[in-house]
């Protein structure tokens, strides 16, 4: 049975509001949007794009499948490259993408851009030789495995024209178009200019220069949809420091600011918050037969203070977490994951859990623990979120642990090879999605340095890969995620924001829930 989606509906949307947020930008004159950025690039490569920096130069000067813009409920997919696309479901399990790509897309050398870019692009950024750190994005298109072996051909991405491009994925994957078709890695290639990236593009903004640490984009004459576009220039100012990048704000020279330091964010009251796919774990060895008591791993879980280790790493850049899902992350289709319902830690009475973790601690029979540690890599704020830890566990029920400092090959080698009791690691993703920050507490995964296993939760993730509707899909991940938490295996400390700073009377501004923003949409407010 076949399940067809058109995406024609979402383009008439896009359209009618780039109509409405146009209203009162253009006055005649030029706009020149200045943003400061932390961190050099190594490079404009969309397929090395590594850092937040890299990337977003690479949406500006390259046009993907689709993009996200501004929707009623937060950022939603819509066409940019691909004209429209169909999904349809195989009785074999897998799903087939058909994209029609628009026949007025262009190269900024005139020539009109083809599916085969696509398929060029994609199979370079698997091949091992590239050695790309993006390369996984891609590992639910049928033949990843093979085509990382090796064999790029077999990676099932086809031109079946100049303007249809056919993908096969291997299993569903409800996040592959906001995700996958709108991230820098995976935007169109030229094969006959390899080594010449950044002097032909086919996205909004064309390289106008790079010269003292700024890079300049100027609106692309030959772009389809030139009147959506705010800037008529753009240029990104890439600082060595956040201090930097700060003074450049407090001086005026620039209108938007992010991967500022938390000192700097405290000095100031301007900030707005961007969730972060980051959360700091305290991880128990599941193979511990000390912490093998699920109502004593519970009791440590509710004795930690959050708030305080929040603020230990910087009050101004994380918050409390409340699962191990960060807050923000996005929702299977549309919409964000973390709802009121969804949160698995109250961090809103600390004496209370204190009490309820006292009374588990006495179910548990435990009354004291011998020569347990906390491994933690060797920086100041690690270091102080462990002691912290230890400390509050003495203070509310009377069990001491240690704090163990490790050189970062030691931590690795303790955290790889289960030589240790708990550890405080840090759980990221590579896509905005909230079963990549599950997956690794699966049995067997590389990274499930706990080595947790429970076959409810395995079967919860299976059932979630496999469901039809991104409803139970959500639901499924939901369960799973309280289940790990409160096994107490994992124990989510605090997550990561990223702050930034826009300047008054500026709109627009897309955020892709990775760090990453786009600038080709902002515009000033009427008025």
């Amino acid at each position: 049975m076949k399940h067809r989606t058109r995406i024609i509906a979402l383009l008439t949307l896009t359209v009618l509001l780039a109509c409405l947020v146009g209203c009162g930008q253009k006055d005649g004159e030029d706009f020149t949007f200045s943003a400061a950025v932390v961190g050099v690039p190594a490079g404009f490569d969309p397929a090395l794009a590594a850092t937040e920096g890299e990337k977003i130069a690479a949406l500006h000067l390259y046009e993907n499948l689709m993009r996200l813009q501004p929707g009623e409920n937060g950022t939603q997919v819509v066409g940019a490259l691909a004209d429209s696309c169909e999904r349809t479901d195989n009785p074999d399990g897998t799903e087939t993408y058909v994209f029609h790509l628009r026949r007025n897309a262009k190269w900024s050398d005139g020539k009109t851009v083809r599916a085969s870019e696509i398929v060029y692009a994609w199979q370079h950024l698997v091949a091992e030789s590239t050695g790309s750190p993006n390369a996984a994005l891609l590992n639910m298109v049928a033949g990843y495995e093979e085509a990382r072996r090796g064999n790029p051909d077999a990676l099932q991405v086809y031109a079946k024209s100049n303007d249809t491009l056919e993908v096969v994925l291997q299993r569903h994957c409800p996040y592959f178009l906001r995700v996958v078709c709108t991230d820098a890695a995976t935007v169109p290639r030229r094969p006959d200019m390899p080594n010449r990236i950044g002097s032909v593009t086919n996205g909004p903004y064309v390289l106008g220069g790079y010269e003292n640490g700024v890079l300049t984009l100027t609106a692309a004459d030959y772009y389809y949809d030139a009147k959506r576009l705010g800037p008529d220039t753009i240029a990104i100012r890439y600082c060595d420091t956040a201090e930097q990048a700060a003074a450049l704000m407090e001086a005026g020279t620039v209108d938007f600011v992010c991967g500022v330091a938390d000192e700097a964010v405290a000095e100031q009251g301007e900030w707005l918050r961007d969730p972060y796919p980051e959360t700091a774990v305290l991880i128990v060895n599941q193979m511990n037969q000390q912490l093998e008591n699920e109502e004593l791993r519970q009791a440590l879980s509710l004795a930690i203070d959050r708030t305080e280790l929040a603020s230990l790493a910087g009050a101004a850049l994380h918050t409390p977490a409340e699962g191990l899902v960060p807050a923000g992350i996005a929702a299977s289709e549309g919409g964000v994951f973390r709802t009121p319902e969804g949160i698995h830690i109250d961090i809103s009475d600390y004496e209370g859990s204190c009490q309820t973790a006292r009374e588990l601690l006495n179910q548990s029979g435990v009354a004291s623990l011998t020569d347990v540690t906390i491994c933690c890599a060797g920086d100041e704020v690690s270091q102080a979120v462990a002691g912290a830890i230890c400390r509050q566990w003495q203070e509310k029920l009377g069990l001491t642990v240690q704090a163990q400092s490790m050189e970062p090959e030691e931590y690795t080698e303790a955290l790889t090879g289960g030589a240790f009791q708990m550890a405080i690691v840090t759980c990221t993703s590579d896509r905005n999605d909230a079963e990549e920050y599950l997956k690794m507490w699966q049995s067997g995964h590389s990274r499930n340095y706990a080595q947790f296993h429970s076959t409810a939760y395995d079967m919860l993730l299976r059932v979630a890969e496999s469901a039809s509707s991104v409803e139970a899909r959500d639901a499924c991940l939901s369960d799973a995620e309280r289940l790990l938490v409160e096994q107490g295996n994992a124990v989510p400390l605090y997550c990561t924001n990223r702050v930034y700073w826009l300047r008054g009377g500026l709109t627009g501004l897309i955020s892709d829930g990775l760090g990453v923003f786009r600038f080709d949409g902002v515009r000033r407010t009427a008025g």
